[in-house]
């Protein structure tokens, strides 16, 4: 459900911001951009945390370093963890500079196209939040057939795209992502939830988040190079092989340990609770 709130927004604003660039140009979209952001931070001032947490005065280095322990000796997380980190490797497809280089290039279209592009994807991802709440009986069960599931269609999703010419065409295929996206992602979220008791999570998601990041931001160079020697079309096409690669060796890995990975003891339940 969490899930499929933020694509609605996200969705809202990719959507509108396609509108807001084409009528007002760069510079206004760009103030506007900033106003907003002040905004938000403005309201961040006003959350307020539900419960308060007693921390001790003193944090060892032991303390601090758990989450990152956890992620080395814990075999099926660090292998998601590795997932992640090559996925993210290629997730700057969706940044906006390799987006539009595809919507003018390949698809021959202007910036307003570059927001339809964008919307579409986010669309996707609404109808797909909504497809797994209301699956999710079925999917927490079977936590590994349909992560990687979505993780296969959405690296076969993104090759097509990638050969594609025809806009209305590639807004379906967008389209189609975002559920493939979203049952990969619910379904792995749902893994580390699993794997991990309540005291260990937020450090496991902070350690395993900062690794993701890093890995995105050598990204940015990594493709950009790619598409400046090969084109902005190979991105998409070697992206899809990557995602492909990865969820193949993913299944090998993880699928040895399924019943462990999905289920927890009841043990954990009652110490969680």
């Amino acid at each position: 459900m969490l899930t499929t709130i933020d694509q609605t927004f996200l969705f809202a604003g990719w959507s509108l911001g396609g509108f807001v660039l084409y009528l007002t140009g760069f510079t206004y979209s760009l103030f506007i951009t900033a106003g907003l952001l002040l905004l938000s931070f403005v309201c961040l001032l006003f959350i307020k945390e539900a419960h308060t947490y007693k921390q001790p005065e003193k944090r060892s280095v032991v303390k601090l370093m758990e989450g990152w322990r956890f992620l080395w000796i814990h075999k099926r997380i660090r292998a998601l963890v590795i997932m992640d980190i090559i996925e993210s490797l290629v997730g700057t497809i969706r940044i906006g500079a390799i987006t539009l280089s595809f919507v003018k290039e390949v698809l021959g279209k202007g910036e307003a196209w570059w927001g339809y592009i964008n919307g579409a994807y986010y669309f996707g991802s609404i109808v797909g939040g909504i497809i797994v709440y209301r699956m999710s009986s079925i999917v927490k069960g079977r936590l590994l057939l349909f992560m990687f599931a979505g993780s296969i269609g959405y690296a076969v999703l993104t090759g097509f795209y990638g050969l594609v010419t025809n806009p209305y065409l590639a807004l379906a295929l967008l389209i189609m992502m975002g559920p493939a996206y979203q049952l990969r992602d619910a379904a792995q979220e749902t893994i580390y939830q699993n794997a991990c008791s309540s005291s260990v999570f937020p450090k496991v998601i902070a350690a395993k988040s900062t690794l993701v990041q890093g890995a995105f931001i050598l990204s940015i160079a990594f493709v950009g190079t790619v598409a400046d020697f090969f084109g902005v079309r190979f991105v998409y096409l070697f992206s899809s092989f990557i995602l492909l690669l990865t969820a193949l060796t993913g299944i090998a890995v993880l699928v040895h340990n399924k019943h462990s990975i999905e289920t927890k003891s009841s043990a954990e339940r009652r110490g969680n609770i």
